[in-house]
């Protein structure tokens, strides 16, 4: 007899069954994508002296730090920036250096997985800026999107962070991207409430959270995103383009968030080294407008800086003329705040900037990450405008340059694996082994300056610590634990090359009892001499001052 035919039920179910794989399939070949963006960023980096700012740079081994003091013991008594790093900093590189043998190893772990979130972040973004696409389309966009992100990545490769190579430090741990992170995650809980008219209790909860969480870590989340967004808001409900009740729910959330952020702040005083206040300086707007006119000739003087100009400028082009766009043909309104927004956090962070007198290049760092907001909004605008002619039907030829850039993408990725796992693997602190040498397996511990110390502090052996100390001997309570001042009992002094001592080490402690040198730095041993207890009594006395002044 002849078989009978499955019931309709049945075909539904597993149409839909096969549907989900397919959907799951084309997720996790997007995600593939950007883990190979991730690893070609990262080998670029590790392969150049941009090592130097991941690894061995004075802010960037703060967390490793954090995480050897905690397995020593340490009272956690931190004396950090007004940049905190509790959230989501700290945990998440706790959690990379569970699962990896050294600090080189984590930092680089902590680094993809930031590339990662960005690409997790624009491809929510994806989703409520371009609903009625295709799901292949979403995720070609917020990869083509990380692509821009890497592709400025590789045009970074100098060792300092004084420069406008900002991409690149969205891979380190301490300049900031947990703001950007946050900043990303608001503007997707913005879009959703835009696109949807209403801003229901979920989001506007997350966005509080949020809003609260990262301002209590940084402050920085406010003039890089509270702020915009709420400046964007209002802008779009006076000129009618988005409705008053949810931008009003918004801007208040993001208020009200932002307070208790700042309210979280004052029982957490006693870790923050500096209040924000102390970064601005008015008066030196005009020397603020000259270095970062020097910093640009600086970047335009190889091909390589001229290539990461272009990409910025093109990237704040894409926020301009998809504003102008989207605002001529009345589009949807999260696509018009998907370009009105990136647009005022590039004016806000630049002017802010310049008016606060700021010399530190890294508050630009919203500059890379806001407009790939617009970026995403610029495909939807074309997509739609394609759509309306006759040629509406997506291009084969697109399909197939976007199937080849996805399997070069994939290709270059797996070929960067061995190198870049080789790499990270094998990185040792070199210095870090010379001062190992010398302690000969002894629980020794000594002073040094910021720069020389911090580095060899977290590289060397557990038997050895270092106190980093101003060129009086006195405690330098910046991004360290004081906890670990205390009783300590220093008997030698890191004197690295770079260093300046506005009077002799000899003359403020006598002669060492030895002298050993290492490449880049001396080790001045005072070990049973009375330039010991000279030293101990300074450090130990600055220090006890210091965490009463502190409130610890």
């Amino acid at each position: 007899m002849p078989r009978s035919a499955p019931p309709p039920a049945v075909e539904a179910g597993s149409a839909a069954t096969a549907g989900r794989w397919v959907a799951i399939g084309r997720e996790a070949l997007g995600a593939l994508v950007a883990l190979a963006l991730s690893v070609i960023a990262l080998r670029h980096v590790v392969a150049t002296p941009r090592v130097a700012l991941l690894w061995y740079d004075g802010d960037s081994v703060l967390l490793p730090l954090v995480r050897r003091s905690l397995d020593a013991g340490q009272p956690f008594e931190w004396a950090m920036s007004p940049a905190l790093f509790f959230f989501p900093e700290l945990p998440v590189y706790l959690l990379c250096s569970v699962v990896t043998a050294t600090p080189q190893q984590a930092l680089a772990l902590n680094g993809v997985l930031v590339l990662l979130a960005v690409y997790a972040l624009l491809r929510a973004a994806a989703n409520e800026l371009m609903p009625s696409a295709g799901r292949p389309a979403r995720i070609a966009v917020s990869g083509l999107a990380l692509a821009f992100v890497t592709a400025l990545v590789l045009t970074e490769s100098t060792a300092t962070a004084t420069s406008l190579e900002l991409a690149s430090l969205l891979l380190t741990t301490t300049y900031y991207y947990g703001a950007v992170l946050a900043m990303l995650a608001t503007a997707v809980l913005v879009l959703r409430a835009v696109r949807t008219g209403r801003a229901s209790v979920p989001v506007l909860v997350t966005l509080g959270l949020v809003a609260a969480l990262t301002t209590a870590s940084n402050p920085l989340y406010v003039p890089w995103s509270a702020g915009p967004v709420i400046v964007t808001l209002g802008l779009l409900a006076l000129a009618r383009r988005v409705p008053w009740r949810p931008a009003g729910l918004l801007g208040g959330v993001l208020v009200v968030g932002s307070v208790v952020g700042y309210l979280v702040r004052i029982p957490l005083r006693p870790f923050v080294s500096l209040d924000p206040s102390t970064y601005v300086h008015p008066s030196r707007a005009f020397d603020t407008l000259a270095f970062f006119a020097q910093l640009t000739d600086d970047r335009a003087a190889t091909a390589a800086g001229d290539a990461g100009l272009l990409l910025l400028f093109v990237g704040v082009l894409l926020a301009v003329g998809g504003t102008v766009w989207a605002w001529r043909i009345r589009t949807s309104r999260t696509v018009l705040v998907a370009t009105v927004l990136p647009l005022v956090t590039v004016v806000a962070v630049s002017v802010g900037v310049v008016v606060a007198g700021s010399e530190t290049p890294r508050y630009l760092e919203p500059i890379v990450t806001a407009p790939l907001l617009a970026f995403i909004a610029v495909a939807e605008l074309t997509r739609t405008a394609v759509r309306a002619t006759r040629v509406h039907r997506p291009s084969r030829a697109v399909r197939t340059l976007l199937a080849i850039g996805a399997a070069a993408v994939l290709v270059a990725g797996v070929a960067a694996v061995p190198g870049t796992v080789r790499t990270v693997s094998d990185a040792r602190y070199s210095a870090a082994g010379c001062l190992d040498r010398w302690a000969a397996g002894r629980d020794v511990t000594g002073v040094g300056q910021f720069w020389t110390v911090r580095p060899l502090a977290t590289y060397a052996a557990p038997n050895v610590e270092l106190l980093q100390v101003r060129d009086t001997f006195d405690t330098y309570p910046w991004l360290v634990d004081l906890g670990a001042y205390r009783g300590a009992r220093p008997t030698f002094v890191v004197i690295g090359s770079g260093d300046v001592w506005t009077r002799a080490v000899e003359d403020s402690l006598g002669a060492p009892a030895s002298i050993t040198h290492c490449t880049g730095f001396d080790v001045y041993d005072y070990a049973g001499t009375t330039g010991a207890a000279v030293l101990r009594d300074r450090v130990v006395q600055s220090a006890e001052q210091t965490l009463r002044d502190r409130g610890f």
